[in-house]
């Protein structure tokens, strides 16, 4: 809205105060103009205030309203005190105003209409108030007339401002290329609807040996990738040529080009003026050098700004170039993590975790030569050999490499012990594209830290296999937990001094409708990859509690927990749910962890256990003795019961000393701290004598009962399910 609309509003308001300052009363003529005044002011303000702001849609039409219900009162209120020249003034005016209102708010359809029909239908109703329907008729025409007029005043001024904003973007754009191509750091290029190349800039010393009447016509496809090879490897070419199937701009895309180079190519697509799409407008240039040396942004976006090794883009570009330019395409690559990285972050900082890292990257650009070492993110490190590297030579360097970043640290007077985890894929046997051969070395990695660190391990084609069989497996699992696959089934558990059972353990079971059961230790593994361990452990939870709770006798239900739940926020509430919604007292229920719960946050572990206690639930751990030493926290975590683990059950059984010995110091510690004792597999008699001379407490395994569905448990009496020594 022009300012000067906005006091030629003004002006007729006074014109029309003055008309009719004998015959409507006075406060009403002056409360009118100084409201009126004021709303003009406000326009005036929004188009010339501090900053020459733009007043937004919504204040627009706000305004507009305003603005046409203040118009409204002459015609409504005062069109009977008038005489007849009076009220053809206010007549006259208000179609005036409907008229200047529809030309200043063009730009904006909704506010003109709503100022428009507002005024058009308090005159309509005038009009037939007055009983004059052919002039109302009329008035309705008009007013129609000025939206048809205002909406296509609108349609234009959208099409002239898009028409503004081309033109001024085709003129930087120009501008750009001139400057460009003036400089000498790049090139224009131009290609039609069919992507055949029509315009190239003409120096011709960039394109070597090929010239540029010989490009002219050729499609941008052939050009960027004769062989058909870098779309197969280049992550950077197949984006750009997704971008040339969508129609959509791109900027600053890095592909590998003829004879070892490496260009940035942007473009946009090009219309013409009926809006059909016509070809493509780009730049392109020769970053082969700046990438690695200069000093601008594009070199620093392939560093890690830590460790100044190269970052992901660069490590990516390093297998393109191997890929395509050594000799067959052969490489290597190897993946390093850390092993303990975390325990150093978590227990002296971020800052003393930065420093461990920039002597673990000088300790690895140390260790290799004509390499390419860069950290990819974390504590995950990667190095890329171009052309062959026999088997042997990479196990020796790999073995080098652990054995150096093995070696202690010393960070602000502070001695740390880190390891390293390699994973090994080599190129063009285990892949032939960037992405397949980060995977393959990514499984040979996941490969080596399943058999404990600290080693490495080449890339297998069964690893693919197995991970494709994992990713279905997951699928399924997925669904089986939508569709109630999944089941409960309960092992008892039996007091070593009468035989009786005194309470079950509740185990997952999955039945695959292709595969059968499915063993835990195959899909445990895999939910807890896929984060479903919450979901799945308190649906557990919540069927084993209302299981327990249908029982006739006061077993304990036991249900195990992982290291995730125990540090998740919804375990107590699932608990306290899960019991409540049984009625199942809260000491029935036992909550077995393992030891590697101790892994982490100890305080955060610990607390979480303390709420759970606070609760009235047991405490159990379980696997004793297999995992980490947690003999320090068995008293910090006030455990119930200790789960024996089954290999030191049945290997003391066996006779085996070191075994035998294990056992006896569990069950003399757990005797000092009035902790309860399980012994775990116990599965023939000669196992049973054995843990009952050296005073366990409970026996699990089949001797026992094997684990059975919760309706056949409720068949079964509790004596049928033990077996007599």
């Amino acid at each position: 809205m022009l300012p000067v609309t906005n006091l030629v509003a003004l002006f007729n308001a006074v014109l029309l105060s003055a008309e009719l300052r004998h015959s409507v009363p006075r406060s009403q003529l002056l409360s009118w103009l100084a409201t009126m005044t004021v709303l003009v002011v406000i326009r005036i303000y929004h188009v010339l205030g501090s900053g020459r702001r733009q007043a937004t849609p919504v204040t627009v039409y706000l305004l507009a309203l305003g603005s046409s219900s203040l118009w409204s009162i002459p015609p409504l209120l005062w069109y009977d005190y008038g005489n007849s020249d009076q009220r053809l003034l206010i007549f006259l005016t208000t179609v005036g105003m409907m008229c200047g209102g529809c030309i200043t708010l063009a730009s904006m359809p909704l506010a003109c209409w709503t100022f428009v029909l507002v005024l058009g239908g308090v005159l309509i109703g005038l009009e037939l108030h007055t009983q004059q329907p052919i002039l109302a008729v009329m008035t309705l025409g008009f007013t129609l007339m000025l939206c048809w007029v205002g909406l296509r005043h609108a349609l234009q001024f959208i099409e002239h401002q898009r028409d503004r904003m081309e033109l001024e973007e085709q003129a930087d754009l120009v501008q750009l290329m001139r400057e460009f191509e003036a400089s000498g750091s790049g090139w224009l290029w131009e290609a039609d609807a069919d992507l055949r190349l029509t315009y190239l800039s003409s120096d011709r010393k960039r394109w070597g040996t090929q010239r540029v009447r010989r490009l002219l016509g050729l499609d941008v496809h052939d050009i960027m990738d004769p062989s058909g090879m870098s779309r197969n490897v280049s992550e950077g070419v197949r984006r750009m040529f997704r971008h040339f199937e969508d129609r959509t701009a791109f900027r600053d895309i890095a592909v590998p080009a003829a004879e070892n180079r490496w260009w940035s190519v942007s473009a946009k697509p090009v219309y013409d003026q009926r809006g059909q799409f016509s070809g493509w407008r780009g730049l392109g240039s020769d970053i082969t050098e700046t990438r690695l040396h200069g000093d601008d942004a594009m070199r620093s976006a392939r560093l890690d700004p830590l460790t100044g090794l190269a970052n992901r883009l660069l490590v990516r570009e390093a297998i393109e170039e191997a890929l395509l330019w050594e000799k067959d395409g052969a490489c290597a690559m190897m993946l390093v993590d850390l092993d303990r990285f975390k325990l150093v972050n978590d227990t002296l900082g971020h800052a003393t975790g930065d420093l461990l890292l920039k002597e673990v990257a000088t300790r690895l650009c140390g260790s290799v030569r004509d390499a390419t070492v860069g950290r990819l993110g974390g504590d995950e490190f990667a190095i890329i050999f171009p052309g062959p590297v026999a088997h042997t030579e990479l196990a020796q360097i790999s073995e080098r490499l652990i054995g150096h970043l093995s070696a202690a640290y010393l960070i602000n007077e502070v001695e740390l012990h880190i390891g390293a985890t390699v994973g090994i894929a080599i190129a063009p046997a285990d892949a032939t594209s960037q992405e397949d051969l980060v995977c393959s070395a990514d499984l040979a990695l996941y490969r080596a830290k399943e058999e404990g660190r600290g080693t490495h391990r080449f890339y297998a084609k069964w690893m693919s296999e197995r991970a494709q069989a994992n990713r279905q497996l997951e699928s399924d699992l997925r669904r089986a937990l939508q569709a109630g696959g999944l089941s409960l089934v309960y092992q008892p558990i039996v007091s070593a001094a009468n035989g009786l059972t005194i309470g079950y353990e509740a185990l997952l079971r999955w039945r695959h409708p292709v595969h059968g059961f499915i063993p835990p230790d195959k899909f445990v593994p895999i939910i807890e990859d896929a984060g479903l361990m919450n979901q799945i452990g308190s649906w557990v939870i919540r069927e084993a509690c209302a299981e327990a709770a249908s029982w006739a006798e006061p077993h304990r239900i036991a249900v195990n927990v992982s290291a995730a739940q125990i540090t998740g926020t919804s375990l107590a509430t699932t608990v306290v749910s899960a019991l409540a919604a049984g009625g199942l007292d809260p000491g029935r229920l036992e909550i077995e962890v393992t030891e590697n719960i101790f892994l982490g946050d100890d305080d955060t572990t610990l607390a979480a256990l303390a709420g759970l206690r606070a609760l009235g639930v047991r405490l159990v751990i379980d696997d004793f003795g297999k995992g980490y030493s947690s003999f320090g926290y068995l008293s910090r975590a006030h455990f119930a019961k200790i789960k024996i683990d089954q290999s030191f059950v049945q290997g003391a059984a066996a006779g085996d000393r070191e075994h035998l010995a294990i056992v006896e110091a569990i069950l003399a510690m757990a005797r000092r701290l009035n902790v309860e004792t399980t012994a775990e597999g116990v599965e023939t008699a000669a196992q049973e004598r054995v843990m009952r001379s050296l005073g366990c407490d409970q026996f699990q395994g089949f001797r026992f009962g094997r684990p059975v569905p919760a309706d056949l448990l409720r068949e079964r009496p509790a004596a049928l399910l033990r077996r007599s020594a």
